[in-house]
């Protein structure tokens, strides 16, 4: 396989669906349980994974939502089992959201709401702000606009820097060393953090070195006030006071938002907290797109 090819992984055959978009085999799954006499138009909820995860992070979403709304849950670019690029590929988030939307064009999808999740979020703003008529909403699951300093320092685990400890430990045992960076472990069930590591070590070393230079670098500060789109921004109320500066900061300057804190956790709300966080989703939803 030459170098300018894509590479697909080799962990195991997709769960769900694939559709070819541009150089990619984008693994999804798209869920619609709502009752079949309905007339109205489906509104799709797209959930856009965090660093390195992938779409069984919101398996618990599809129940909880699937009988109201159409759920589309894919893999990104490099993750899960959607196909690998080689190392030295470009990454930027221009390419991430163009992928959703080409994922979007091959499932005939015109409109989404989008829900992110950490750096998923802040692939959802670009997408908000380039192809505003596509975005009909945004839910920002524990997103900021821009990494926070200490997030360096945190996952390079003591090495030179984070993509040093990734080539030293691999994905999966790096993991395990940073889970309490993303996730509660005060309320995480035994086995999840296991899981959660095996998973996102479906996303290869270099792409996972790749993604985290791209966000590292992303400020969107800026181009808050150019979001026209409704959004909702949803904080464990147990994270950093600096998380709660930066998502305070950013709900001032949206033209439209709202902020929620759910009580009693801290990162990994999505799927540490699936009820608490969809009822949110749901009321905001209702709040602005009823009727």
């Amino acid at each position: 396989m030459n170098s300018q090819s894509v590479q697909t992984i080799q962990q195991g055959a997709p769960r769900y669906s694939t559709a070819q978009v541009g150089d990619l085999s984008i693994h999804y799954d798209l869920s619609d349980y709502r009752d079949p006499w309905r007339e109205e138009a489906p509104q799709t909820l797209l959930l856009y994974p965090g660093y390195c995860r992938n779409v069984e992070f919101w398996r618990a979403w599809v129940p909880l939502l699937g009988r109201e709304y159409r759920i589309l849950r894919m893999d990104a670019r490099g993750y899960g089992y959607t196909s690998k690029p080689p190392e030295g590929s470009p990454l930027n988030i221009d390419q991430l959201a163009g992928d959703a939307l080409g994922l979007m064009d091959a499932l005939g999808l015109e409109r989404v709401h989008w829900v992110g999740e950490s750096t998923g979020g802040a692939v959802g703003m670009w997408a908000a702000l380039t192809h505003p008529d596509r975005i009909a909403s945004i839910t920002l699951c524990n997103t900021t606009a821009r990494m926070r300093n200490e997030t360096h320092g945190k996952y390079a685990v003591g090495e030179a820097d984070q993509e040093s400890a990734l080539r030293k430990f691999g994905v999966e045992a790096w993991c395990k060393m940073t889970l309490a960076g993303r996730m509660d472990l005060s309320n995480a069930p035994p086995g999840l953090g296991d899981w959660v590591a095996r998973e996102m070590a479906r996303t290869p070393v270099h792409i996972a070195i790749a993604a985290f230079k791209l966000f590292s670098t992303i400020d969107l500060f800026p181009e808050l006030g150019r979001i026209q789109a409704p959004v909702l921004q949803v904080v464990g109320n147990k994270c950093a006071e600096s998380r709660k500066k930066l998502v305070e900061e950013m709900r001032d300057a949206f033209p439209h938002a709202k902020l929620v804190y759910v009580d009693g956790v801290d990162n990994g709300i999505h799927f540490l907290a699936p009820d608490l966080v969809t009822a949110e989703v749901r009321a905001f939803l209702q709040e602005n797109f009823s009727g």
